[in-house]
C-alpha cells in the first residue's frame, strides 16, 4: 500500500482532529451511565414512606441512613412523634438498627441489594415520648412505652439520575419482627413479637 499524498496529509489529520472530541464524548457518556458515588459507595440518605401499625393502618414514616463502609450502614426510622405530629392519641414507633450488604446486582445506572439488618425497636401508646429506652417486662401498670431487639430482611433499589450518575433515588422495602415483652400491655393487643413492614422512598449520595 502507498503511503499517503503529501496533499492529503492535513485532510487526515483534520479527519483526526475532529474526531478525538466526538470519540471522548462517547467515552465520558459510557462512564457516565456507571454509579459513580461521591466516596466510592452510597454514603448518605434520607427516605420517607409508610410503617404498618396499629393492625393494617399504614403511618407516616421517616428514615436517615449512613453506611461508613459499602456493605454496612446505620439506619433510624421513627413515625414522627414530636417531629412533624403532636397528636398525643396517636401511637409511635421507631427503628434503629445495623443493616449489612449481602447480595447485589448492578444494571447500568441502577443497582439492587439484599440487606439484613438487626437493632432494636421502640413503640409508644401515645405520642408523649419519656426519656431513655424501656426493655424488658413491663414496669408500670400501663406502660406507655417498651423497647425490644429486631431483625429485619430488605430490598434495596437505587437510580442514579443525575448526569455525573454521583447522586441517586432509592425505594426501600423492609420487613421484619421485634422481640418487645411489654409490648401488650403497651398496645392493648397481641404479644410480645411485633411485626412490622416499611415501604420508603427518598434520595442520597
Amino acid at each position: 500500500t502507498m503511503p499517503p499524498s503529501p496533499s492529503f496529509r492535513p485532510v487526515w489529520f483534520a479527519l483526526a482532529v475532529g474526531a478525538w472530541p466526538a470519540a471522548a464524548a462517547a467515552g465520558s457518556a459510557s462512564v457516565a451511565t456507571v454509579p459513580r458515588p461521591i466516596a466510592g459507595h452510597p454514603v448518605f440518605e434520607l427516605r420517607v414512606g409508610v410503617d404498618r401499625l396499629d393492625e393494617l393502618r399504614p403511618t407516616p414514616v421517616g428514615c436517615a441512613e449512613g453506611a461508613p463502609l459499602a456493605w454496612l450502614s446505620v439506619e433510624a426510622c421513627g413515625t414522627g412523634a414530636g417531629l412533624w405530629h403532636h397528636d398525643p392519641a396517636s401511637s409511635d414507633a421507631a427503628h434503629f438498627r445495623a443493616r449489612a450488604r449481602v447480595a447485589g446486582a448492578q444494571r447500568g445506572r441502577g443497582t439492587l441489594d439484599a440487606l439484613v439488618g438487626a437493632g432494636f425497636m421502640e413503640i409508644q401508646r401515645t405520642a408523649n415520648d419519656a426519656p431513655g429506652f424501656r426493655f424488658g417486662p413491663a414496669r408500670d401498670a400501663a406502660p406507655i412505652e417498651a423497647a425490644g431487639p429486631e431483625l429485619s430482611a430488605t430490598i434495596k433499589g437505587r437510580y442514579f439520575a443525575d448526569p455525573a450518575a454521583r447522586t441517586y433515588v432509592t425505594a426501600d422495602v423492609n420487613v421484619g419482627a421485634a422481640a418487645i415483652p411489654a409490648a401488650p400491655a403497651v398496645t392493648g393487643r397481641g404479644g410480645p413479637i411485633v411485626p412490622f413492614g416499611l415501604i420508603t422512598v427518598g434520595v442520597g449520595f
